[in-house]
């Protein structure tokens, strides 16, 4: 069977949980079939916890991990110089976590990449100015277009794409690195480091880094999966990409570890929705619209 198909899982903190519910319902009919994966964020840990196969042990550790968060933001830690947030090395060891036992080899295996993408910063913009001036600017963006896929006010004020395949990064630690870089949204997470260079959340080129997966080739089918509601002018398919959006607010916000019932509920979205669009999915692989 040809591997003609290009998946893109798009970032959203928690909210990408939807995406595992999804895909876990459709995985054996579009693994074989897969050429290539692009991720950004949070995205790209969903792609780690559903290729190392350790995803439902892995959720199960996230919750213990977390038992002792109450708030999300405690500015009075830094007056003992801990990080305001409790999330780094939640995130972190429970992607080391779904690593272990397998999951790291399972993971360099894979007969397709899987492309994390960060987003370096402008050279002449300092650090703790290119968090808030990027996010900023897209969230105008977006607000001024809801229904843009793609916008593009990263890449306008100077932020550059870089990709790097977690199938070759050298240990399960220097993967988690990778992600972690890809999910960098200070004060949440630190920033990330790549080749000696500051790099931050690959959201802030394109959160949806179709780009990314398209470099490797023209492929038959582009499975792009977002992790928000969009207006349906702007969802189904366009050109060789389907985009699929939640059928309605995933019930996760992006950076609460407080409430992790929300997130169970998100995942369950997926699979709901996987169940609502099976007809639709099935006439796309079959080579349907």
């Amino acid at each position: 069977m040809s591997r003609d198909i290009a998946i893109t899982l798009a970032g959203g903190g928690n909210r990408a949980f939807y995406q595992l519910g999804l895909l876990s319902r459709w995985w054996s009919r579009l693994e074989p079939r897969v050429g290539v994966m692009s991720t950004c964020s949070a995205g790209a840990c969903v792609a780690l916890l559903l290729l190392s196969g350790r995803s439902e042990i892995a959720f199960e550790f996230w919750h213990r991990r977390r038992g002792h968060v109450r708030r999300n933001l405690d500015w009075t830690r830094l007056l003992r110089g801990e990080r305001p947030a409790p999330h780094y090395p939640v995130y972190r060891d429970t992607l080391l976590f779904a690593l272990a036992d397998g999951g790291f080899e399972r993971l360099q295996a894979l007969p397709f990449p899987v492309y994390a993408l960060v987003a370096v910063p402008p050279h002449p913009l300092p650090i703790p100015l290119a968090v808030p001036i990027g996010l900023g600017a897209y969230s105008l963006e977006r607000w001024l277009n809801p229904g843009r896929l793609h916008p593009g006010s990263g890449r306008r004020l100077g932020f550059e794409p870089i990709a790097r395949d977690l199938r070759l990064a050298a240990s399960p630690q220097a993967v988690a690195e990778l992600i972690l870089a890809s999910s960098a949204t200070p004060p949440f997470t630190p920033v990330g480091q790549l080749d000696g260079r500051s790099v931050l959340d690959g959201g802030l080129v394109d959160n949806a880094p179709a780009f990314v997966a398209e470099r490797d080739g023209t492929w038959l089918r582009h499975l792009v999966v977002l992790t928000r509601p969009y207006p349906a002018s702007a969802m189904g398919q366009r050109g060789n990409r389907w985009y699929l959006c939640p059928s309605e607010p995933p019930p996760a916000d992006r950076w609460d570890y407080t409430r992790p019932e929300r997130i169970t509920r998100t995942i369950t979205l997926g699979e709901r929705d996987a169940d609502r669009y099976e007809a639709r999915f099935d006439a796309w692989l079959a080579g349907g619209r």
